[in-house]
């Protein structure tokens, strides 16, 4: 069943993160994983996509891929799965989306995967995208609507740097609490376009989400419509009407920020890892960035409850 895949890099190119990688899509299938045509399971695929802005090999440094299941009571039971997945067989990749997506395990003692490197429903739907930009483990996030996602890198078993996050544990009481905003039971959730990585530090606002059971009795083709792998959604972004950032190359200490509008502005700004650097409402239209170092910084700026994303370089 060969399905149109939409690499739409091209939405990346005004915005730009550096080297560094970002979740833009959790997704939990509803579908038979032995294939479109199968009627093994209502579970598959559990796909995480992400993007990798700039150039990274992931064989070099430990990055990984590890989901925190069912929630926790405080930040003393938050439990990241152990080791997680390993993101080294993805190589070296530069400015291109790429995915994991879980094997199921047979019921056996020890439980086997039931396919090798491979899922039918994923490659049934999904052909084009290429097999170096996607790993298929048992070992990917098997997630069941409420669990965390994050991408780490570590230095053996300590813990180096969280890179992005998806969910936050404390939002969720237990396996069977689908309440929190970010819940993706039988679902899916989409992150908006231009948004960087944040740090570990979850946003609700910088995901689109299509609600709890949004994917219940759909088949393969209104699957792949639905998810639109490789787009990122747009909503909310870019939609402050004549919004104007300058200058933009910085060299000076005041950043100057109009819109057709001219209503108070919530400016918050954050490196290329994704931290908080500014956070400021501005009433005038300037912002005060004098703390700033050289290098490349997302502006987001929201205004009468629309907001927009700006590339901002520093000299």
């Amino acid at each position: 069943m060969k399905k149109f895949y939409f690499l739409s890099l091209v939405l990346f190119s005004a915005v730009t993160f550096g080297q560094s990688v970002v979740i833009t899509r959790v997704i939990d299938g509803t579908l038979p994983h032995d294939g479109c045509d199968g009627s093994e399971g209502t579970f598959s695929p559990k796909i995480i996509e992400m993007y990798v802005s700039g150039t990274i090999d992931f064989g070099a440094d430990d990055y990984r891929l590890q989901a925190e299941s069912n929630g926790a009571a405080n930040e003393g039971d938050i439990y990241w799965g152990g080791i997680g997945l390993y993101l080294s067989d993805l190589g070296e990749v530069t400015d291109s989306f790429v995915y994991t997506v879980n094997i199921p395990t047979d019921n056996g003692t020890p439980a086997q995967p039931l396919y090798d490197n491979t899922l039918p429903i994923f490659t049934d739907m999904y052909e084009e995208i290429p097999a170096n930009k996607v790993i298929f483990s048992r070992y990917a996030p098997n997630m069941n609507g409420n669990d965390a996602i994050r991408v780490a890198i570590y230095d053996g078993d300590n813990l180096v740097e969280v890179i992005d996050q998806f969910g936050n544990p404390l939002d969720v009481v237990d396996g069977d609490d689908y309440t929190a905003t970010w819940a993706y039971q039988d679902s899916y959730a989409t992150r908006n376009y231009a948004v960087a990585p944040n740090g570990g530090n979850f946003d609700n606002t910088t995901f689109t989400y299509a609600g709890n059971n949004a994917l219940d009795g759909v088949t393969c083709t209104q699957f792949v419509d639905a998810i639109g792998l490789g787009v990122l959604s747009t909503k909310n972004f870019d939609a402050i009407s004549g919004l104007t950032m300058y200058p933009n190359p910085l060299s000076g200490n005041i950043l100057n920020i109009t819109s057709d509008a001219n209503a108070a502005k919530t400016v918050a700004i954050y490196d290329v890892l994704g931290k908080q650097v500014v956070n400021t409402v501005t009433t005038n239209g300037t912002v005060n960035v004098s703390g700033l170092t050289s290098g490349v910084y997302i502006v987001k700026i929201t205004e009468e409850g629309k907001t927009a994303t700006r590339k901002l370089v520093v000299r």
